[in-house]
């Protein structure tokens, strides 16, 4: 897959839509689901994720081992010859970015910790 195209903007009732489908779910399942999609759609790559995301990568990092430890898929880099700036124009707001992203659910599964490489 080449460049991540740009979402288009998300509309204030898509935004609300998303947020009367999350209701009732937990805030840490929430998280962990946004930031592995996130993962998985910038190809791996912890500093645009973590740009996206708007967090350090040192914390998206230890969101990483949690979640690893925890038995989730872990999304590895594709590529190491992008830049971040190719992948995620600079001018971007990440709350933007992150709010379009879709959370699936559906795509998340368990491993074993020997599929982690642990």
């Amino acid at each position: 897959m080449g460049r991540l195209s740009p979402h288009a903007p998300i509309s204030s009732s898509s935004r609300r839509r998303l947020a009367r489908w999350l209701v009732g779910s937990p805030i840490s399942v929430v998280e962990r689901d946004l930031v592995l999609e996130t993962l998985a759609h910038a190809h791996g790559n912890r500093t645009v994720s973590a740009r996206l995301l708007g967090v350090s990568v040192r914390s998206l990092r230890n969101k990483i081992s949690e979640y690893s430890a925890e038995g989730f898929h872990i999304p590895s880099h594709e590529s190491r010859g992008k830049s971040a700036e190719k992948i995620v124009p600079p001018n971007t707001h990440p709350k933007d970015k992150a709010a379009a992203m879709p959370v699936a659910l559906t795509s998340m599964r368990r491993v074993a910790a020997s599929d982690c490489g642990s």
